[in-house]
Order: structure tokens, then C-alpha cells, then sequence
């Protein structure tokens, strides 16, 4: 077990109540442009009934003027590309998972010339990064991935090139290395939950998503395979939301201290538990509500402004506006969560989505104010995560 886990997250205690005075005066500290510390994100975030809907608006309309001094306005498109739906796990809230013998899924995997067709598509919406998907597929080797990387990446150097990064299980050290060197920029793995009884409660078996922490340790692997942009999330709901997301920011802290200038861009995981046909969860009272979803981003913003919040599609047009304003977010429009949603006619999805098709909603999103960057880089001006220049903002 690692220490800064045992140490500082299986204990969070949200018993005691910090008094609203000393929250306002945190939060007019960082109104004054110093930094949220994590320590007095947990007092917010435990504010009483009686002052929480006043602290979640004073928190959310800081979090956007914060990002605007930033960003401008500009958030950065990116889509998924599903590789595989064929799964080995059984996550209880998924409509992949092996279990669902039922639902009418269907068990896809991309050939390399249906990549290159989805891939296709996608450019030539002017989408420049790509996260590439894969579902816990035993017959996807790792040089499978990479050789999906260098597919998606000729691909994209025709269109004046582009960012390729992946959506998969975690994998050894030697592997990133093998990813980066295959063209890779980004990886995001989200914990779904820092709730460790509630996490093999909901992942059950003796499969590789099953370890706890071998997945809670990826993150340092990627780092130490000099992969530089690494997104960590939760999926809102499957546990005490608050609690996940204070955990989320102790772990994305502890990784910021040890490796300092290795990380250049942290990329904030924030899925929202969605009811799919084919889960045994579907729902649960820890839901967050919108605002207390917004407020939880809005948050995190206060405490690392550069972070990039994933806006995905799982929520309607005015929810990921909400997200996006002040912009320094990824944008997802067009997107499809099933192996050949794109190109191939394929029907079914991993969790319902809504799909933004970019030609339209790129117009209609500027007109709210939010500029959306089409072709971007990690290493860009545009978007990069200075957290040693930006000690107060």
C-alpha cells in the first residue's frame, strides 16, 4: 500500500463542519488571486446545508473568471475512437462489461483499415487530437496499441498533423515508454472511485481491473515513462462524490509535489454516472445534482486553474457550455462510444451520449462567447499546464 493513500485518503473524515466565516474568507483569499490549497478545498466542499447553494455560486462564478484570465474563452476540441467493445470485466455500472449477455451491445473490434476510416472522418470534421478507446480486450496486445497510435498519427500528419493519446487499462512502465515512442501525447485512466470497499464491490472477479491499486499507481508509471499530459478522474456518483473528489485532488497533489516538472498538462476526468441499459447500476444517491456538479469543477479550477476539465457528451449542450465557460477545457462534439459509430453504421454505445457535430455546433458554440480550438498541440502556448509559473493566479 502507498503511503499517501493509507495517509491521507482512507481517512478523510467529513464528520465536523468548518465554520461559513472562515470558508468565505478562503474563498476571498483566492478572489485576491492566491492559490486554493486542498486542504481548504475539503472545508469548502463540506459546507453545511444551510450556506451551500450561496457557496456554489460564489465558487462557481470564481472558477470561471479564473479560467477566462487564462484561457480567453478557447477550450480545445478533441473525440473519441472506440477500438473495442469486446470486454473481459465486469464493472456493474457498464453496458461493455462481460456479464451483459442481454442488452443488444454488440462485440466489435476495429480492423486497422476501419481505423483508418474512422480516423478519416474525424479529420476531416477538423478534429486535430483523438483519444483512442479500448474496452479491456484480451485479444488487443500492447503493440496492438501502438500500432494503433502510429495509424492514427499518419493519419493525422496529412492533415498537418495532430495529438493521439488512449483511453485503456493500465499498463506496465516499459509499455507507456513503448506508446510514447510510437507517437503517443496523452493518456487518461480515470479510478472510477477512491472508495477501495465500494471499488471491488462494483468491479467484482479476478481480473486486471479488479487491483486497486495497480490501477491507483498508473499514473506514476505513465510519469516515469516521460508521458507528460496524464488525465485522473472519477466517475461522479458511484461513491460520496465529495469525498471521491477530495481524494481526486490529495492524489493529483501528491503527484504534482514528487514530480514536479515531468507533468506538463493534468487533464480532470469528470464523468457522470449515466443510466445504460446493459449495467446493474444504472443510479444512486450520490449522484451530484448540476450545480453541485459545476461546483465540484469549479473547485478544482480554483485549486489548479491550467488543469484541463474532459467536457464530454454524456451531458446536454447547456451543461457542457456551463462547464466550458472561460474555456481551458477539452470540448467533445462529435462523438460515438461504439467501435464504427462514425463511419461504419455501427449502432450502441458504451453509455448514452449526445453527439455535437462540429461543422454545427462550433458556430453556434462561439456565439455564447466560448472559442473552440480545432488544431491544437499539448506543447502549444495555446494550452500548456505551467504549474511552476503560475504559483498565484
Amino acid at each position: 500500500m502507498i503511503n499517501w493513500y493509507s495517509e491521507r485518503l482512507r481517512e478523510c473524515d467529513f464528520s465536523s463542519h468548518e465554520k461559513y466565516n472562515l470558508i468565505n474568507d478562503i474563498i476571498n483569499r483566492v478572489n485576491g488571486h492566491k492559490k486554493l490549497e486542498v486542504n481548504e478545498a475539503y472545508s469548502i466542499i463540506n459546507i453545511s446545508e444551510t450556506n451551500k447553494e450561496k457557496t456554489y455560486k460564489k465558487v462557481i462564478n470564481l472558477s470561471r473568471e479564473k479560467k477566462y484570465s487564462i484561457f480567453k474563452g478557447n477550450i480545445y476540441a478533441i473525440a473519441p475512437l472506440y477500438i473495442s467493445s469486446i470486454c473481459q470485466e465486469n464493472c456493474l455500472y457498464c453496458n461493455f462489461r462481460s456479464g451483459n449477455k442481454k442488452s443488444n451491445i454488440k462485440r466489435i473490434r476495429l480492423s486497422d483499415k476501419e481505423l483508418e476510416k474512422e480516423v478519416e472522418f474525424l479529420a476531416d470534421k477538423g478534429i486535430r487530437v483523438i483519444e483512442l478507446v479500448y474496452a479491456s480486450d484480451p485479444a488487443i496486445t500492447s503493440s496492438d496499441v501502438s500500432k494503433s497510435i502510429k495509424i492514427a498519427k499518419n493519419i493525422l500528419s496529412k492533415y498537418n498533423g495532430g495529438e493521439v493519446g488512449i483511453n485503456a487499462r493500465p499498463y506496465t512502465e516499459e509499455e507507456y515508454r513503448r506508446f510514447k515512442d510510437s507517437g503517443l501525447s496523452f493518456v487518461v485512466l480515470w479510478q472510477e472511485t477512491y472508495d477501495i470497499e465500494n471499488y471491488k464491490r462494483i468491479h467484482p472477479g479476478n481480473t486486471e481491473k479488479t487491483d486497486f491499486f495497480y490501477r491507483l499507481n498508473a499514473p506514476e508509471r505513465m510519469i516515469n515513462a516521460g508521458i507528460r499530459n496524464i488525465g485522473l478522474g472519477i466517475q461522479l456518483g458511484l461513491s460520496d462524490w465529495k469525498k471521491d473528489w477530495i481524494k481526486l485532488m490529495y492524489h493529483i497533489d501528491y503527484l504534482i509535489n514528487k514530480y514536479g516538472e515531468k507533468i506538463e498538462n493534468i487533464i480532470l476526468g469528470i464523468p457522470r454516472l449515466k443510466a445504460v441499459q446493459g449495467a446493474i447500476i444504472k443510479n444512486t444517491i450520490f449522484v451530484p445534482s448540476d450545480i453541485e456538479y459545476l461546483f465540484a469543477i469549479s473547485l478544482f479550477n480554483l485549486y489548479m486553474p491550467t488543469a484541463l476539465p474532459f467536457v464530454n457528451t454524456r451531458e446536454c449542450w447547456n451543461l457542457c457550455l456551463e462547464v466550458a465557460r472561460g474555456g481551458g477545457t477539452l470540448f467533445t462534439f462529435n462523438c460515438k462510444t461504439i467501435p464504427g459509430g462514425y463511419t461504419l453504421g455501427q449502432k450502441g454505445f458504451q453509455f448514452p451520449t449526445h453527439n455535437y457535430d462540429a461543422g454545427k455546433y462550433a458556430k453556434k458554440i462561439c456565439d455564447t462567447g466560448v472559442n473552440p480550438i480545432f488544431n491544437w498541440e499539448f506543447n502549444s502556448d495555446l494550452c500548456r499546464y505551467r504549474i511552476f509559473d503560475e504559483k498565484e493566479i
